[in-house]
Formats: structure tokens, sequence, C-alpha cells
């Protein structure tokens, strides 16, 4: 039973993207996605946070706190591997701009597919990846999906809002289920996980959380749906208090810089939370040093 569990993991997490990408799809447009980057400020800081800051971080950490050599190298080389596909998913769940956490996740996955096979020989000797595999796998499961979502909110919106509902809540379902199925499928492993290496796996999250919020700003808003748009350009952003009342004038166009605050490290912030206890827990396997970056692999890109 246990053995077809963890079998079951892979395709759920790849199910899951599916229906979170397009879920996205179904609730933005094109030019909302492209117009999110054109803030070169927040994307500039973004990517440096992302790409040199967080990866700095890592090795900081892991040359300070003491741990084994396979889960130092899990850290590494999982800061190194920006972007995490359902990053965007998490964005929107907290209301934040998911436009822009698309926009930067397409940013930091064609760094990763480029970059990230050059760098790993560095850190990781004679190390094989199958880029041809990644990117078949990014295209069916994050690409596909969301392009989907996209068509059907441009040609039939009606459509894309009754569907919407659905597709949130379904991905809401798979999202809580693979978070109790990984626990129960390495609860072992997170058992005999090393006190240093879950040390710094949070230490890295807290770190690159608020460097993330620190360069985007404290304040949030969620672009209205696409529909929306067509009625009332202004409504773009709505800012809706505590209360649930909406705001007596439409968001400033100074607020750019503000809008993002928990967006720019979107990349890794979601992950780490999530995912730092199984990778620094599979990192120390027998397998080898290696390891730790297959469970990130299964994990993000499956």
């Amino acid at each position: 039973m246990d053995e077809l569990l963890s079998q079951a993991v892979g395709p759920l997490i790849a199910i899951f993207l599916v229906t979170a990408m397009f879920s996205l799809g179904l609730d933005l447009t094109l030019r909302q996605i492209v117009d999110s980057l054109r803030d070169k400020r927040l994307v500039t800081k973004s990517l440096l946070i992302n790409l040199l800051l967080v990866p700095l971080l890592a090795v900081a950490i892991t040359n300070l706190i003491p741990m084994h050599e396979g889960l130092r190298i899990g850290i590494v080389v999982y800061a190194i591997a920006a972007g995490t596909e359902g990053g965007p998913k998490f964005v929107q769940i907290i209301g934040g701009n998911t436009a822009f956490a698309f926009g930067l996740l397409v940013l930091l996955l064609t760094f990763t597919v480029a970059v990230v096979p050059l760098l790993l020989p560095l850190v990781v000797p004679h190390v094989d990846i199958s880029t041809g595999a990644l990117v078949g796998k990014l295209l069916l499961v994050v690409a596909l999906p969301i392009c989907v979502g996209l068509f059907l909110n441009a040609r039939f919106q009606a459509l894309a809002a009754r569907i919407s509902p659905f597709a949130h809540h379904l991905s809401m379902f798979l999202l809580y289920g693979l978070f109790v199925l990984l626990i129960y499928v390495n609860f072992q492993e997170i058992v005999a996980l090393q006190t240093n290496a879950l040390l710094a796996g949070l230490l890295l999250f807290a770190l690159a959380f608020t460097a993330g919020y620190l360069a985007g700003g404290a304040g949030a808003a969620q672009p209205a749906r696409a529909r929306d748009h067509d009625v009332c350009p202004q409504w773009q952003y709505l800012d809706i208090d505590r209360r649930g009342s909406l705001p007596a004038r439409p968001a400033s166009a100074d607020d750019g810089d503000d809008h993002d605050g928990m967006l720019s490290a979107t990349g890794r912030v979601d992950s780490h939370r999530n995912q730092a206890i199984a990778v620094a827990a599979s990192g120390g396997n027998s397998s080898g040093p290696m390891s730790g970056q297959a469970a990130f692999s299964g994990l993000c890109s499956s």
C-alpha cells in the first residue's frame, strides 16, 4: 500500500499543476501578464533576489550550519534552480498579483532550463540532466494548461466564468491531498532528519521571504477578472478592506512598486515552505548527494 502511494505522488503532482495552471489561465489575459512585467524596477529586483541573493544565502547558511554533505548540496542545488510551477497558485490563494507571479515564473524557468544544467556540474560532479525531458514536462504541465485557460477566457468568457470556480476548488483539493500524502510517504525521513538541516531550510525560507517582502513593498492587489476590465478599465486593481467593502477610489498607478509585496521571491518562497523538509531529508539518503535534487525534481516538475 505504501509503495502504491509513493508511486502515486508524481502523477498527482502533475495533475495538480495542470489544474492549477488551467485555473490561473481562466482568470487572466495575455495582456495582463505582459503588462505586469512592464514594471522594470520590480522585475529587476525580483530576478536579482531569486537568481543571486537566494543562492548566496543558501551557500552562506549551509557553510555556517554543520550538516551532512548530501543535505548541504541538496539545499544549494534547490536554491539555484529558480522557479516553482505551483508558485502562482499560492499567490492566487493569498490574493496577490497572479499575472506578475506567472510572468516572473516564465522568466525564472527560462533561466533554470538554460543556465542551471551548466551550473550544476560545478556543484555536483558528473551530474547528467536531460534538458529535453525537463522542457517537455514544463510545456505539458505549465504552458499547455494555462494557454488553454487563456484562450477560453479570451474567446468564451461566460464559459470561463462558469468553469473557473470548479477548476479552483479541484486544484485546492489536490493541493491539500498532496500535502498530507507527501508527509505520510516521507514521514520516516522527516523523523530522521538532522535538526541542523531543518533549521537551515527554515532560515533560508525566512530570509528569502523577508527579502522579497521588503523589495516588493507591503501592499498587495489582485487584478480583477478580464471581463470586469472590459466593462470598467479603472477596476483593474481592487483594494478590498477587512470588512469586504470596496474602496472609494481605484488604486493609483503609483502603487506599482507596492502591490507585489510578497511576490519578488515567489519562485522560491512558496516552495521552500512546503518542500524544504522533503528536500533535505532526501539529500541524506544512501543513494548519494543527488537524491536531494531528485526529490526537488519530483516535487516541482513531475
